[in-house]
C-alpha cells in the first residue's frame, strides 16, 4: 500500500513482514496499541448480498449517455439513492445513522472530486484522469496521524509508535526506531466496508467515463 503522508508517499510494509523481519509477536499492531471498541457496530461485513442489492441499483440507475456538466446535476441524486438503499438494508447490518450519513458523504465527495478532475482535464484538452489515480489523491487527503506516541520496547530499543488513520479508519502505524522510520500497514481495525465502497466508486466512475458525451 502507497500513500502521501504530510506531502510525501510512503510505501506501506505489511504487518505480518514487518513482524517476521523483528520477530514480534502476533499481536504487535494498531490494535496493541489502540484498542478498537466493536460493541454497537453494525455487521457490514457479514452483509455481502445486501451490499451487492445496493450496488446493482446505484449502477442500475446510472444513464447510458450523459453529457459531461449533466453529471452534476445528477450525481446528487445518485447519492439520495445510494442512502436510501442503505437505509432499506439497515435492519439486517445495523448501522447508527451516523455511520450512513458518513458512507455516502464519501460516496458523494470522491465522485465529485472525480467529476471535476473530468471537466478540468476537457477544458485543458487533455486525456481524462484513471479514477484511480483521483481516488488516491482524495484518499491520500483524509490521512491524519494520531496524535497520542505509544513506545514499544524492543531488544532495548524504545520505539515511538503513532496510529494512521484515514478515510475508512485506521490503516497502521509509523514506527521510529532508533535506526530507521517504518510505515507499516495494519488494516485489521479499519472500516470493513472499505473495499466494497472503492470497488462501488470505481464501478461508478467507469459508467460516467463510458456515458459521457
Amino acid at each position: 500500500m502507497q500513500l502521501q503522508v504530510a506531502n510525501d508517499l510512503h510505501t506501506f510494509e505489511p504487518i505480518k513482514s514487518f513482524r517476521v523481519s523483528y520477530q514480534l509477536p502476533a499481536d504487535f499492531g494498531v490494535a496493541m496499541f489502540e484498542p478498537k471498541e466493536y460493541e454497537g457496530l453494525g455487521r457490514i461485513d457479514q452483509a455481502g448480498q445486501e451490499l451487492n442489492v445496493v450496488r446493482q441499483s446505484v449502477l442500475d440507475a446510472m444513464p447510458l449517455e450523459m453529457p459531461l456538466y449533466a453529471w452534476l446535476d445528477f450525481i446528487p441524486s445518485l447519492c439520495q439513492l445510494f442512502q436510501n438503499k442503505l437505509d432499506e438494508i439497515n435492519p439486517e447490518i445495523g448501522l447508527k445513522n451516523v455511520e450512513i450519513e458518513y458512507a455516502v458523504s464519501g460516496f458523494r465527495d470522491v465522485l465529485m472530486t472525480f467529476m471535476y478532475a473530468l471537466l478540468r482535464a476537457r477544458a485543458a484538452k487533455e486525456a481524462l484522469p484513471a479514477f484511480k489515480d483521483v481516488y488516491f489523491g482524495w484518499l491520500s487527503s483524509t490521512v491524519r496521524i494520531s496524535s497520542d506516541t505509544h513506545h514499544y520496547i524492543h531488544d532495548g530499543d524504545i520505539w515511538a509508535v503513532q496510529i494512521v488513520n484515514h478515510a475508512y479508519g485506521r490503516t497502521g502505524l509509523v514506527i521510529w526506531t532508533s535506526a530507521d522510520t517504518h510505515y507499516v500497514q495494519d488494516n485489521a481495525q479499519g472500516c470493513p466496508v472499505e473495499g466494497f465502497m472503492s470497488a462501488l466508486l470505481a464501478d461508478v466512475a467507469q459508467r460516467i467515463t463510458a456515458a459521457t458525451i
